[in-house]
């Protein structure tokens, strides 16, 4: 499910991102069928592969239970019990949506975050997403890693993490329109990249 840590869950000595702390997603439970009434099951997390934590639940028409274990830092270990309402919509192409109502602002959500002793939306926590931290060169850099990475440039994922390798080959089985709509994409990112190095640092920077 995601997340990482252990103990208390949360650090609040520095900033803290929803890539870090554990979380529910009610779309991944959708698609595991843990979403319909009476169904009762636990979640995990893990952490560099080794398992960070666990809670148990269970499911009602209107809404989820949370059954788990939390203690504040050097505490004791207290049973916490969560009720989380749930909702539904219609989709434009038939079915429909369910999602998490936050207990604490009402907010319909697809993700529920545990950075503390209860799992609530990013906006009752604060969190924020690490790529909302980036500055325009990091995502600019991102976004033509990320093209590389697509043209199979580099046998090894790292490989593609270089920039400055020229795009000449396209890819066994990509379109020809695709390859030149990407080549033209990365292009775009590496021209920002070289025009903002430029404008803050003169012509030299490289």
């Amino acid at each position: 499910m995601g997340g990482s840590g252990s103990g208390t869950w949360y650090r609040w000595d520095k900033k803290t991102y929803t890539e870090e702390v554990k979380r529910i997603d009610i779309h991944f439970m959708k698609k595991q069928n843990l979403t319909k009434p009476h169904i009762a099951g636990s979640l995990s997390w893990n952490c560099g592969g080794e398992p960070s934590g666990d809670i148990r639940f269970k499911m009602y028409p209107d809404k989820m239970i949370l059954l788990y274990k939390f203690r504040e830092s050097g505490g004791d270990w207290e049973s916490v019990e969560d009720t989380v309402m749930l909702d539904e919509t219609p989709c434009h192409y038939g079915g429909s949506r369910k999602w998490f109502i936050c207990p604490s602002c009402a907010r319909r959500v697809g993700l529920l975050y545990g950075p503390g002793k209860y799992f609530r939306c990013r906006h009752c926590y604060g969190l924020s997403y690490s790529s909302q931290s980036e500055g325009y060169l990091d995502r600019m850099a991102r976004k033509a890693k990320k093209i590389r990475r697509k043209l199979d440039i580099g046998v090894e994922w790292w490989e593609a993490d270089c920039l400055s390798d020229p795009i000449f080959e396209k890819p066994k089985g990509m379109r020809w329109r695709t390859f030149e709509r990407l080549k033209r994409a990365e292009n775009h990112a590496q021209s920002e990249i070289e025009r903002v190095f430029v404008s803050r640092y003169g012509q030299g920077w490289y």
